[in-house]
C-alpha cells in the first residue's frame, strides 16, 4: 500500500521576519500622521516588517507597517526584537514589538498566507489614539479602584481600633461616673449647655493690689510691681 501523500501548504514562510526602521521603498509612512501620533505618544517608534513567503506562483516579499517601543529592562521580555536602524538614528532601537498593521480578515490570511497591507494613513492615527485613551483610562480606573480598596481597609482598621478602645475604656469611665455626685452632674450639664455657666464654674483668680509695697502678695505669693512714687 502506497503511503498517503501529504499536501504541502500553499503559503509558507521561508525566512525569519526582518524588522527595520529604514524606510522600505514603496511603503513610505505619511510624516504628518507620524508627527500627530508622536504628540500624544512620544514613545512610539514606527518600523517595517519584511517577510519572505513561498507561494504557488513563486517567492514574494511582503511588507507591513508596525509600531515598536524601547523597553529599558529587556531581561524581562520573553523574546528580544532585533531591528535594523538607520545610520543617522538618534534614539534607541526598539526592542519590543507593539503591533503590526496587518488585515487578518482577508481570505488569504485564513489560508495560511499573509494579511492585506494597511497603509500608514489617518486611520492609523485614529486607532492609536483610541488605544492610548483606552489604556490610559483603564490604568486610571485600576489605580482608582486600588486606592478605594486601600482606603476601605484603612477605615475598617480604624473603626476596629476605636471599637477595641471603647470596650477597654468604657468600663473605666462608667466606674468613674458612678462616683460623681448628682449635684456635680447638674453643674456639668449646665456648663455644657450654657457657656455663661461654664465661666461661673471656673475658679476665680484673686486680685492683687498693685499698691502694695511688697514684691509678693500675701494671699497669692505672686510677684507684683511696686507702685510708682513708693520709696
Amino acid at each position: 500500500m502506497a503511503p498517503e501523500r501529504r499536501e504541502l501548504p500553499r503559503f509558507q514562510r521561508i525566512a525569519l521576519d526582518h524588522y527595520t526602521c529604514v524606510p522600505v521603498p514603496g511603503y513610505e509612512k505619511d510624516p504628518a500622521v507620524t508627527a500627530a501620533i508622536l504628540e500624544f505618544d512620544p514613545q512610539m517608534i514606527p518600523l517595517w516588517r519584511v517577510q519572505r513567503w513561498r507561494t504557488p506562483e513563486g517567492e514574494v516579499s511582503v511588507v507591513h507597517h508596525g509600531i515598536g517601543r524601547y523597553f529599558p529592562a529587556p531581561r524581562y521580555m520573553r523574546r528580544y526584537l532585533r531591528v535594523e536602524m538607520p545610520m543617522d538614528a538618534r534614539g534607541p532601537a526598539p526592542n519590543m514589538l507593539d503591533v503590526i498593521l496587518e488585515d487578518d480578515t482577508t481570505l488569504q490570511y485564513k489560508q495560511g498566507g499573509w494579511g492585506a497591507h494597511h497603509p500608514w494613513d489617518w486611520s492609523v492615527y485614529a486607532w492609536c489614539r483610541f488605544q492610548y485613551d483606552k489604556n490610559t483610562l483603564e490604568a486610571w480606573l485600576k489605580r482608582s479602584a486600588a486606592k478605594q480598596e486601600r482606603l476601605a481597609h484603612e477605615r475598617e482598621a480604624i473603626m476596629a481600633e476605636l471599637e477595641y478602645r471603647k470596650q477597654q475604656i468604657e468600663p473605666f469611665l462608667l466606674k468613674k461616673a458612678a462616683g460623681i455626685a448628682p449635684s456635680d452632674w447638674k453643674k456639668l450639664v449646665a456648663a455644657q449647655s450654657d457657656p455663661r455657666s461654664a465661666r461661673e464654674l471656673r475658679p476665680r483668680k484673686p486680685f492683687v493690689d498693685l499698691g502694695d509695697r511688697s514684691p509678693r502678695s500675701k494671699e497669692t505669693h505672686l510677684r507684683v510691681a511696686p507702685a510708682k512714687g513708693v520709696a
